[in-house]
């Protein structure tokens, strides 16, 4: 399947990636070997690494869309690959208080300063996106303090866009380069949705590993309040867990994707990259619950039957 928000924007990856490595690979040993290890491993032309991509992609998109210089494009993706990393080390000592946490942090602040840099060579001192800047790190403190006592996906949906609210620095930075600061509401919200669409994929598949360490987690969520349960509670009911692979809950939880997809694919703004990425995403989540649904069936039919249809899957 042709991935129209990824496929043809390869060179322009190749340049983006190339100039990240040029700077992890200034820092000191061993911190550079391991800063180009994460790299590559979030390099979506080396391997499938998820959907962390769409941050840094958008002002490639916006390079060939809306003609943004190839410059400051690549210059603003570059800034913003290294500043994801940065806030994806920061996430996984947080999630998952891991033994390098010590490496993650201290690679993390080297990331920082590097994406710093970057920005400050593409703006001025004066600019508004330093305003929109710090607001987007404000919302992400927000977010990941607020999501151990506040329910955010009950109350709205989008509010767990706001844990990956950083990743909104990449479009406002090129709509201000291209002096198109009207578009920056409507952009941003479009954006948003995709924001809330990823973090429903992720959340879907790690529930379980959420479950366990006691991290928010939005399907969590969606399963309590079917169940009239208060969350976030650590550790979770049994109940709760009991209905991880409840079909209608599944379904159900699918349907408000689908429906944030209509409200953006319908909004007009023509931007069909972002439109595409958002309807591959919930494509991935349907899919996902389409395996769930067959593994199941499989189980209540026999054993025997169930290994027969799980070799052929893996074959």
């Amino acid at each position: 399947m042709r991935r129209e928000w990824l496929d043809p924007f390869r060179s322009d990856l190749e340049a983006v990636f190339a100039s990240a490595e040029e700077l992890v690979r200034k820092y000191p040993e061993p911190l550079s070997g391991y800063g180009l290890e994460q790299l590559h491993s979030v390099n979506p032309l080396l391997r499938d690494s998820g959907h962390s991509y769409i941050g840094y992609i958008i002002p490639l998109w916006m390079q060939h869309s809306d003609g943004l210089f190839r410059e400051h494009a690549h210059q603003l993706s570059t800034a913003c690959l290294i500043h994801m990393l940065y806030f994806l080390n920061q996430d996984d000592v947080m999630d998952e208080q891991p033994e390098n946490a010590t490496r993650k942090l201290s690679l993390g602040n080297l990331y920082y300063l590097d994406a710093l840099q970057s920005y400050s060579e593409l703006f001025e001192p004066t600019s508004t996106f330093w305003i929109y800047f710090r607001q987007y790190v404000v919302d992400w403190a927000v977010s990941v303090t607020g999501e151990h006592f506040i329910d955010y996906f009950q109350h709205n949906p989008l509010l767990i866009a706001q844990k990956a609210a950083p990743l909104l620095i990449g479009a406002t930075g090129a709509l201000l380069l291209l002096e198109q600061s009207d578009q920056m509401n409507p952009v941003c919200s479009a954006i948003n949705i995709t924001l809330m669409t990823l973090q429903m994929t992720d959340d879907f598949t790690d529930t379980q590993q959420d479950a366990v360490h006691g991290n928010y987690n939005s399907y969590l969520s969606h399963i309590s309040a079917a169940l009239n349960h208060n969350y976030p509670d650590h550790p979770l009911s049994e109940r709760i867990h009991d209905n991880v692979y409840s079909t209608q809950l599944m379904n159900s939880y699918v349907d408000i994707a689908n429906h944030y997809n209509r409200t953006l694919t319908s909004s007009n703004l023509g931007i069909s990259h972002l439109e595409a990425f958002n309807s591959y995403l919930c494509s991935t989540l349907v899919q996902a619950v389409q395996e769930i649904t067959q593994r199941k069936k499989r189980l209540l039919q026999g054993g025997f039957h169930y290994w027969i249809s799980d070799q052929q899957l893996e074959s």
